[in-house]
C-alpha cells in the first residue's frame, strides 16, 4: 500500500471513529487509528446460559480481533469452568431492539461490526449463546418484576402513555376514507391496512433479541449512545427532510403530496392508525413497508399485507 493511499485510508477511518465517538459515552469511545489502521475500544457483551438470567461484561477489543478471538475471551470472563469437561459450541449474535438478529461469522471483527452502527445511529447488542440451546420463554414471574423507574424514565413513560391514548381516540373524518391532499399540508386521507401481525417472522419464544431486551431493557447502564433523545430527533429530522425532497419536481418547484391516515388496528389495537407523509409517487408496496416499520414489524413480509379502501 502506497504512503498516500494509507494516509487517505487512515483519514477515512479517523472520520468514521469521530462520528462514532460524537454520540457515544466516553467508556465506549474508540482510539485513534495507528499507522497500520488498527484501533481499539471497550465493548459490552451479553451472555445467556440455560435457565440463567442474562449477564453482561465489558472488555477491551482490538479492531483486528475476530469473533473466534472474542468468544475465547468471553468464555473465560463469563464462566471459567466452561473449559472443564465438555465445552459447548458458542456463537456470537448481533441483536437489535426491533427484533433483528444475526449470527456473526467466525472471521468477522466485532469492533468493526459495531462501528458500522454509526451509519444510522442505531443501538445494538452482542450476545454470546450456545447455538444448541434455544432461548426459552420468559417466566411469568420475570414479567411481573418491575425495576423502580427513575424520575426521567417516569416522565418518558407518562409521555408514551399520553401519546398512546391520543392515538387510540376515534378520528373524525368526512366522505371517503381514502384520499391524498394536493400539496404539503393539504387535505389528508385515510385507508385500512389488512394483514396478519403474526407474519413478522420467527417463533417469538425462540427469538434471541426478544428475551435479551425484555430481561435487560435499555437504560443508562446498558446503552452506549450518550444522547439518545438528540439522536432520535436528528434521525426524525433527516427522514423528514429526505421525504420533503421527494415532493420537489424536476424543475425545482413544489410537487404534489400530503398526509395519508392508514388504519392498522389489525396490527395493534392500542394504536389503531398511523399518519404517513407521502408523495404521489409512493406505491402501495412502499406504503405497506413503511406502515410495518411504524408498527415495529420490520421483519414482516410486505406481501402478507395489503391496503384496503373503505368508504
Amino acid at each position: 500500500m502506497s504512503h498516500d493511499k494509507k494516509m487517505l485510508d487512515r483519514e477515512a477511518v479517523r472520520s468514521v471513529i469521530q462520528q462514532w465517538n460524537a454520540n457515544r459515552l466516553d467508556l465506549f469511545a474508540l482510539s485513534e487509528p495507528d499507522e497500520n489502521l488498527l484501533f481499539h475500544g471497550v465493548m459490552r457483551f451479553y451472555f445467556q446460559d440455560a435457565g440463567q438470567k442474562v449477564a453482561t461484561k465489558c472488555i477491551r477489543v482490538a479492531s483486528d480481533a475476530t469473533v473466534t478471538d472474542v468468544i475465547d475471551t468471553l468464555i473465560e470472563k463469563f464462566r471459567p469452568d466452561m473449559r472443564m469437561l465438555s465445552v459447548p459450541n458458542y456463537a456470537l449474535y448481533e441483536v437489535h431492539a426491533n427484533g433483528e438478529e444475526r449470527r456473526l461469522n467466525a472471521d468477522e471483527k466485532p469492533l468493526l461490526v459495531q462501528l458500522n452502527w454509526h451509519i444510522d445511529d442505531r443501538e445494538g447488542r452482542f450476545l454470546l449463546k450456545n447455538i444448541d440451546q434455544k432461548t426459552t420463554p420468559i417466566e411469568q414471574t420475570d414479567l411481573n418484576f418491575k425495576r423502580k423507574l427513575s424520575k426521567r424514565e417516569k416522565k418518558e413513560q407518562k409521555k408514551k402513555d399520553k401519546m398512546a391514548k391520543l392515538s387510540s381516540d376515534p378520528p373524525t373524518s368526512n366522505g371517503s376514507h381514502l384520499g391524498l391532499g394536493n400539496g404539503i399540508g393539504g387535505s389528508s386521507g385515510s385507508a385500512h391496512m389488512n394483514g396478519t401481525a403474526g407474519g413478522s417472522g420467527g417463533d417469538g419464544s425462540d427469538a434471541v433479541a426478544g428475551k435479551l431486551y425484555t430481561e435487560l431493557p435499555e437504560t443508562s447502564f446498558t446503552r452506549s449512545i450518550s444522547n439518545p433523545e438528540a439522536v432520535m430527533r436528528r434521525r426524525r429530522q433527516q427522514k423528514l427532510e429526505k421525504k420533503l425532497q421527494q415532493f420537489r419536481s424536476r424543475d425545482g418547484g413544489p410537487d404534489t403530496g400530503g398526509t395519508l391516515k392508514i388504519y392498522g388496528e389489525s396490527l395493534c389495537q392500542d394504536v389503531p392508525y398511523k399518519t404517513l407523509l407521502l408523495s404521489i409517487r409512493d406505491c402501495a408496496q412502499a406504503v405497506v413497508r413503511e406502515m410495518l416499520t411504524k408498527y415495529g414489524l420490520e421483519k414482516a413480509d410486505p406481501l402478507h399485507y395489503c391496503l384496503v379502501q373503505v368508504g
